[in-house]
């Protein structure tokens, strides 16, 4: 008796192995390797926004050219020219290139042209200087005569062509002319870009 249970217990645990490894087995067959392989580079980028090919003076009247502006190591700086007006209708003005040398598209988020400060010590200082700055013209166009404005663009390679332009107008009258020199400073113009947007299709 004792020996027909063992046999039955010897039988049961064969049972068991053989269902465990058909079960093994089974599971195995249903596997799936899934890879994914790839390569990524990161090409080069700069953000440069410079000035290039500054003009010679143009001149108008008897506008006179003291000193020549010059372009700075940086590209990003002009100065500092000096200038003398004597006549009405005298003018004096700058071509100048900006060029976006970068691999961004840019946009104009701010440009600033001051109104012109005028100085005198003369008797007739105050005077002088309120005639002559009334009379005044400074303005910042492109070459082509177009007005320049926020948000206009300058994608990455793109150039546009400036023009600074200083006059005294033809409309001042004999008794306002001055009768001392008058200097002029608050020239100082400037020009922000910053990053374009970058657009989808």
């Amino acid at each position: 008796m004792e020996k027909k249970k063992t046999m039955g217990i010897l039988v049961a645990m064969i049972l068991i192995l053989v269902v465990v490894s058909v079960v093994g087995i089974t599971y195995a067959a249903f596997t799936q390797e899934l890879t994914i392989n790839g390569s990524a580079t990161v090409n080069k980028s700069s953000w440069k926004i410079q000035f290039q090919d500054l003009q010679s003076a143009i001149t108008t009247g008897t506008a006179k050219e003291l000193t020549a502006p010059t372009i700075d190591s940086g590209d990003t700086k002009i100065g500092t020219y000096a200038v003398t007006l004597t006549t009405p209708g005298d003018s004096i003005s700058y071509k100048v290139t900006v060029k976006n040398a970068g691999t961004f598209n840019a946009k104009l988020s701010s440009i600033t042209v001051p109104k012109p400060t005028c100085e005198s010590s003369a008797a007739s200082a105050e005077d002088d200087k309120k005639n002559v700055c009334e009379h005044l013209e400074y303005q910042l166009t492109y070459a082509e005569g177009g007005a320049i404005n926020i948000n206009d663009e300058l994608n990455a390679g793109a150039t546009r062509e400036l023009k600074l332009t200083l006059k005294y107008k033809e409309d001042i009258t004999a008794e306002e002319l001055p009768k001392d020199d008058v200097t002029i400073t608050n020239l100082q113009v400037t020009l922000i870009y910053a990053q374009a947007p970058t657009t989808f299709d």
